[in-house]
């Protein structure tokens, strides 16, 4: 799921196993172990869109990953305090301006950078950034104004270590549940667990969760109402999660029974929720030739789904199936896959599996514009692959329709037909 989500699970994770000892210091290295798996994207920098797409949510997603690396991380905290790195004044500095610089980060991107475009945020949006400052400016004094400690001189290796375990591994568990997934078991095996019942980026699952979070962090560690908030917090976004499961249910019921009575002999389908909700859901079938796809919101009153058929036209990369770039890109997509033949006598490679951003219209005749996509460029008889960035760069710079226009649609749509 988003970096968001993953630091606010690592951190009520870190305050589980070590909150009473070691106070927001455990939230704190549980929220930096909750990211730890993510820092497989620096792989972009160094390799092609392929590779890096094969590297994320790889090996540091799996349970040997958790495993290897628990004992190292938490022998290097452990060192840490042990040596009183910090109880220095550098240390307090250096923190305090991270903490500043990431608040400002978030506010030139929230506030400054839309204005900027004439796009001025929302009232929520504003009181949201400008509450999130006073925070900051709050946590700040508390923390210059407050004694040096010596906490987390008194935990040993082994507690550190299994704090770290258990931040570390909640985080391709959580990722697991979405449609991207995680390679859950490497080195042993590559296969992908994606369940898909809640979307990459949902807030009905986030923010209750940090809301608790940030009430516990501002307790002190030896009042139960600190872990009292923080577990609030765990059940919320558990209880949240299992009402996304059976969504799913529901939501598979409904296509079977809409397949069924429009008569697509289909071998598979798969299902999943659209971005920043769990309401509102795609869903793809394949039949021998073709895929179906189509939309279905909970609130649905309308007995059957309305499906669009998409050609499959593997055929056209075929000279080229064996080649890594498709290889990868059939089972990073599960096999989900169409092919359209661009007017240039390329190729565009189509992830059927988190459907198209104009979907919701269920216009048969709008060409679909989906959110995973790829170029396939012949050159000198090869097939140079790259993923198809268009439509994202367009909605960072204002053009085309904006993600508000999106999210309204979807909004609409999800309340049923």
């Amino acid at each position: 799921m988003d970096s968001l989500t993953q630091i606010t699970l690592g951190a009520a994770v870190g305050e589980v196993v070590l909150g009473k000892k070691a106070g927001n210091r455990a939230m704190m290295w549980g929220a930096v172990a909750g990211t730890i798996p993510d820092l497989d994207i620096i792989a972009n920098f160094f390799t092609d869109d392929i590779h890096a797409l094969a590297i994320h949510r790889g090996f540091s997603h799996s349970i040997v990953f958790a495993i290897i690396t628990a004992p190292i991380f938490g022998w290097l905290v452990y060192q840490f305090y042990q040596n009183g790195i910090d109880r220095t004044r550098l240390y307090k500095g250096s923190m305090a301006g991270i903490g500043v610089s990431l608040y400002l980060t978030i506010f030139v991107l929230a506030v400054m950078m839309p204005t900027i475009r004439g796009d001025a945020p929302g009232l929520m949006s504003a009181s949201l950034i400008l509450g999130l400052g006073v925070l900051v400016m709050a946590l700040l004094w508390r923390y210059f104004s407050r004694k040096w400690s010596d906490v987390g001189q008194h935990i040993t290796w082994r507690a550190w270590s299994w704090m770290f375990f258990w931040s570390v591994f909640t985080h391709p568990l959580l990722d697991s549940l979405t449609a991207f997934g995680t390679q859950l078991f490497l080195p042993f095996s590559d296969y992908r667990v994606a369940l898909n019942v809640i979307s990459v980026a949902d807030p009905l699952y986030t923010f209750p969760f940090l809301i608790c979070l940030i009430a516990a962090f501002c307790m002190t560690r030896a009042t139960p109402r600190r872990a009292i908030a923080n577990w609030l917090g765990i059940t919320l976004s558990s209880l949240y999660m299992m009402y996304c499961t059976y969504n799913k249910f529901r939501v598979n019921k409904a296509y079977e029974a809409s397949l069924q009575h429009a008569e697509i002999p289909y071998t598979r389908y798969t299902t999943g929720p659209l971005i920043f909700n769990n309401v509102l859901w795609n869903g793809t079938a394949e039949t021998p030739d073709a895929y179906y796809t189509g939309m279905y919101s909970i609130n649905d009153k309308r007995p059957y789904i309305k499906f669009k058929k998409i050609p499959k036209n593997h055929e056209l990369v075929e000279p080229y199936s064996n080649t890594y770039e498709i290889k990868t890109l059939k089972w990073f997509s599960n096999n989900y896959y169409s092919i359209t033949q661009l007017p240039d006598g390329n190729y565009m490679l189509n992830d059927l599996r988190y459907g198209s951003v104009n979907a919701v219209h269920e216009d048969p005749n709008e060409e679909p514009e989906y959110v995973f996509k790829f170029n396939l460029v012949k050159k000198d008889g090869q097939l140079k692959v790259s993923e198809n960035r268009e439509m994202r760069e367009q909605a960072m710079d204002g053009e085309g329709d904006s993600i508000g226009d999106a999210i309204r649609d979807m909004w609409e749509r999800g309340k049923g037909i």
